[in-house]
């Protein structure tokens, strides 16, 4: 069972005692305010309690509300699963990417265990509500030797803000068609979801609801899903085959991006990821986090002050904290072209 494989996962999260809202690093400097990506939140947590530098907070609030109290200057920095596309902060801004991690397709289907095979054509039909029963035909040829109960599906899924939307409405756009890609939205972007699909504003609050309700499927991060008492889905990838979302299996996907360069400080570092590239034994489904934080002013030469702080904070999470931590997380640390590009682009905060 791919849960029983990832003990190690939910200890190391328990040792660092995620609250399922903010976690604080007790240091002697700065005080440094972020809020945003719920998919993000367990990496966020077990940074910012090893940070000793200065003091960090992280509310997992969802990406879309990140970016608003980023734009607002209401906080220091934020964790975004996308980019802007609207609401842009009035002060010149960075975005770094962080960690990356896979999306889970997580299910509480009665008597199936970890491993149901699922394909982005049928993931679009279950949360569209072409598919609304375990036992259809589009499952069962997928899954011939699993026993799948006689009941429906009850679809919950991520309400509209979020990252994580963006990035499956992406992913759904590019594999199945019939999607508004890059969407937050998921009713606007689907048309109109399965009848009675039920909407919640974090992945902590969504893994929750399909813990607790029979038959229930959704969809959020790693962390979330090997700590709730939730099935896993192999997804199907590019190359045909049938992937657990582990963390390596990301790695191997988000590997192959190539980050955007000769952009904007805004763009620069982000990945326009292709969701149809054939990488053999990668995870398709896979996505980057990013920090957004202040510009350093074209006539300043070196950042100080709060600036600096968060200069140091981020290169700790991509340096320090997600190399040795990400793994046991269900994250992936950046590497290759995408680490070298997000610490170039830490160096522009100010």
């Amino acid at each position: 069972m791919f849960k029983k494989l990832s003990i190690k996962i939910a200890t190391a999260i328990a040792v660092v005692v995620l609250a399922t809202s903010s976690s604080t690093a007790y240091g002697a400097g700065f005080s440094l305010s972020g809020k945003g990506s719920s998919f993000a939140n367990a990496g966020m947590q077990a940074c910012a309690a090893g940070y000793t530098v200065d003091d960090v907070t992280y509310v997992s609030t969802g990406s879309g509300t990140g970016r608003t109290e980023f734009a607002s200057g209401n906080i220091d920095w934020a964790a975004s699963d996308s980019v802007y596309t609207s609401g842009f902060p009035t002060k010149n801004y960075v975005t770094v990417p962080l960690f990356g991690g896979p999306v889970v397709f997580a299910y509480s289907a009665i008597g199936v265990g970890d491993g149901l095979q699922l394909s982005p054509a049928v993931v679009s039909g279950i949360l569209k509500g072409t598919i609304t029963r375990w036992d259809d035909p589009a499952i069962k040829v997928l899954n011939p030797r699993i026993k799948l109960p006689k009941k429906a599906i009850k679809v919950a899924y991520r309400a509209s803000g979020s990252g994580t939307n963006s990035n499956l409405t992406n992913y759904l756009s590019q594999t199945v068609g019939g999607w508004t890609a890059k969407s937050n939205d998921m009713v606007m972007a689907s048309g109109g979801l399965a009848p009675g699909a039920v909407a919640f504003a974090n992945s902590q609050l969504l893994a929750g609801y399909v813990e607790d309700n029979s038959n229930a499927f959704g969809y959020f991060d790693l962390s979330d899903a090997i700590t709730a008492d939730v099935g896993i889905a192999k997804l199907q990838n590019a190359d045909g085959k049938f992937i657990a979302p582990t963390a390596s299996a990301a790695g191997k996907f988000l590997n192959a991006q190539t980050p955007i360069t000769g952009g904007t400080d805004a763009t620069n570092g982000t990945l326009n990821i292709d969701f149809t590239k054939v990488v053999p034994g990668a995870y398709q489904l896979s996505i980057v986090t990013y920090g957004l934080a202040p510009k350093r002013a074209t006539d300043q030469k070196v950042s100080t002050g709060k600036g600096l702080a968060i200069q140091n904070w981020f290169k700790y999470v991509i340096g320090t904290c997600m190399p040795a931590k990400a793994a046991t997380l269900g994250y992936v640390p950046l590497g290759g072209a995408l680490k070298t590009s997000a610490l170039n682009q830490v160096k522009f905060i100010g």
